[in-house]
Order: C-alpha cells, then sequence, then structure tokens
C-alpha cells in the first residue's frame, strides 16, 4: 500500500550514517512516499536542507529550535531563521520548537521565552509550526490561546502541529480546536497508552498526522530498537483499530492533512 506520509523524522542523525539510503528505500516498501526532516537547531539546519534536496519531491524539512536548545535564542536568531527560511523553498515549517518540562535542562521561563517568540513569528510569516511539548500542556494550551486567539484563515485548516502529542483526551481536543494538528507516534501502539488512544478516537482521523521521531520511539513491534520511518505503516494500523475504519482509509486521511498542514503540493 502506498501514500503515508511520515511528517516528523530525524535522518540527518548519526545512527543512520551507515544506511540511510536503504532505510528510505524500506520505508517506500511499506508505503511511505514522503516525509518531512525536522532540524531541530541550526548546527542542524543545513544537513536537514541537503537531505531533502537530495530526495526532491519526497522530502521536505523544518528549521527550528527545540527546547533543548532555548537558551541559544537571541535578539538575532529570528532573522537568521526567516533568511534560511526563505532561501530554502525545500522548508515547509518552522520547527521544532515547544516546551519540555521533563527532559530540557533550560529553565522553564527561558524556555517560554523562545517558545513565545518563535510563535509570534510563525503566524507572523504564515509558517506551520512543529510542536514539542513534553509534560507541559497546561502552558502550552495557555499559549497557544494567546497567540491563536482565532481559528485559520479560509483555505488553511492547520496552524501546525503538535508533534507525538502524548496529552490528556481533553488536551488533545483543546488543542485540536485551537487549529493544531496532532501527531501520531510508536506510543499510541504501546500496549498500556489507553487513554493516548483514546485522546485520537476523540478527535478523530480528521486531525491527525502520522509520524515516527525516527530513530527515537519505535512502536510496540520494535521497542528498544532503532525507529525508522517504514513503522508508520505499523502506527496507521492501530489507529485504523481505533478508528474502526481501513487501514487504506488512515492512509488518505492523515495524508491529506499533512498536505493541507505543510501546504507540500502548493
Amino acid at each position: 500500500m502506498r501514500g503515508f506520509i511520515d511528517t516528523h523524522t530525524h535522518l540527518g542523525d548519526a545512527q543512520f550514517d551507515s544506511d540511510r539510503e536503504a532505510v528510505l528505500a524500506r520505508a517506500a516498501v511499506a508505503g511511505v512516499g514522503r516525509l518531512v526532516e525536522i532540524a531541530d537547531e541550526p548546527a542542524q539546519w543545513d544537513r536537514a536542507i541537503s537531505l531533502a534536496r537530495a530526495h526532491p519531491g519526497r522530502m521536505r524539512c523544518a528549521l527550528g529550535l527545540h527546547p533543548y536548545y532555548a537558551d541559544r535564542y537571541d535578539d538575532g536568531f529570528l532573522a537568521r531563521l526567516k533568511a534560511a527560511l526563505d532561501a530554502t523553498p525545500e522548508a515547509v515549517a518552522v520547527g521544532e520548537i515547544g516546551l519540555d518540562y521533563a527532559k530540557s535542562q533550560i529553565p522553564r521561563e527561558v524556555q517560554r521565552h523562545a517558545f513565545s517568540a518563535l510563535l509570534k513569528a510563525g503566524r507572523d510569516w504564515g509558517a506551520p509550526l512543529v510542536i514539542h511539548c513534553r509534560d507541559a500542556y497546561l502552558d502550552l494550551v495557555l499559549m497557544l490561546k494567546e497567540r491563536f486567539p482565532v481559528v485559520p484563515p479560509k483555505g488553511r485548516r492547520f496552524w501546525g502541529v503538535v508533534h507525538c502529542f502524548s496529552g490528556t483526551p481533553e488536551e488533545a481536543e483543546a488543542c485540536a480546536a485551537l487549529g493544531f494538528a496532532l501527531g501520531a507516534d510508536g506510543p499510541v501502539t504501546y500496549k498500556k497508552n489507553d487513554s493516548l488512544r483514546e485522546a485520537f478516537r476523540l478527535t478523530g482521523p480528521g486531525v491527525t498526522v502520522l509520524e515516527t521521531d525516527s530513530p527515537y520511539l519505535p512502536p510496540q513491534s520494535s521497542r528498544g530498537k532503532r525507529n525508522e520511518p517504514e513503522s508508520v505503516a505499523e502506527i496507521a494500523a492501530r489507529l485504523a483499530e481505533v478508528w474502526n475504519i481501513p487501514i487504506e482509509e488512515v492512509a488518505r486521511l492523515t495524508s491529506a492533512n499533512a498536505d493541507d498542514l505543510f501546504r507540500w503540493s502548493r
């Protein structure tokens, strides 16, 4: 089956240096036709751009500042980011950006400062946002409400995506109501993640995009191993059960969402 889009990969990671093209070939066999490569901070931007350019028509990229690196935000950061985006047709989003209260060593107020500025910039530039959130959904929803008090304008369905959504069903509904897609990753397949599956059941396929976060977050069948984009198929199969629809319909709907989110075909 064809037609999946992996909307969040880190194929530039050193874990793929020995077999990157083979990984992409396996993804194609699994039906993953397109991918979005994510650059977490400026030192990764050129690598992500080069990877996307090496696979025209198949890959795009996003350029951002992960909350692990929020202390690198300074007065000139937005100008550098805007220049990189303007010079890169392959760049389809700002990200990933966000809040991480679980693992980031950066003080929360520093994270919030950088995130707020990047949210405003993304909206001002009309760029989709790829948002990381761990153990920070209360602040995330408050900040999204402040920066995005209205739904996206006509012709645009999403302001961005909450990558690897991991909140409660209520937080899922809040993010979706604000105009954000929800990223479904390997954790939706984990045996004990009934609450997460309920979040995706409630919000439905109309706001979901598929992700792997490769090489991280492998699905249930390969936990403890390096993740690859081919695992999108396993994530989609689990969602097909959650939504009680054929997997082909999961591929069609989530890929349409990804096209709308990243405006890939425009």
